[in-house]
């Protein structure tokens, strides 16, 4: 695939799936062995289906703002920032303050058109401030 095929997959993910709640485009960019780190014991679509339903249902009035995607012919890595009110926090400090990773960059790895494996990592000075809180 091209950088710009990988990009336009991330690019579906993080403003139709996430951004819209288009739930239905799922199966059109993940692998049907794709493995989503957060989803242990799931693969696939239905993986990446209950990723994305959670963390919207999780914050139902998500706002998700694109900061940057970077792809190569393999990968893409897209760096994104949301907003919105939560449910429940990702973490709780020692001093009880709740811990909203608001700064996040989802890799995947692209095979034949698809997401392969999908990996997520959250800006470690967000958390770390918030964790002193």
């Amino acid at each position: 695939m091209s950088s710009e095929q990988n990009r336009a997959i991330m690019d579906i993910y993080l403003n139709d799936v996430l951004g819209n709640r288009n739930y239905e485009r799922i199966p059109e960019i993940a692998g049907a062995d794709m493995v989503d780190h957060t989803q242990p014991g799931s693969k696939g679509p239905a993986a990446l289906d209950a990723h994305a339903r959670g963390f919207c249902a999780n914050t139902p009035d998500v706002k998700i703002d694109v900061i940057q995607i970077i792809a190569d012919e393999h990968s893409v890595a897209g760096i994104w920032h949301w907003n919105g009110t939560t449910q429940q926090p990702s973490a709780v400090s020692a001093k009880g303050s709740p811990v909203y990773p608001h700064v996040v960059c989802s890799i995947f790895k692209i095979k034949e058109g698809k997401i392969q494996d999908y990996q997520v990592f959250v800006d470690a000075v967000d958390v770390f401030t918030q964790l002193a809180q």
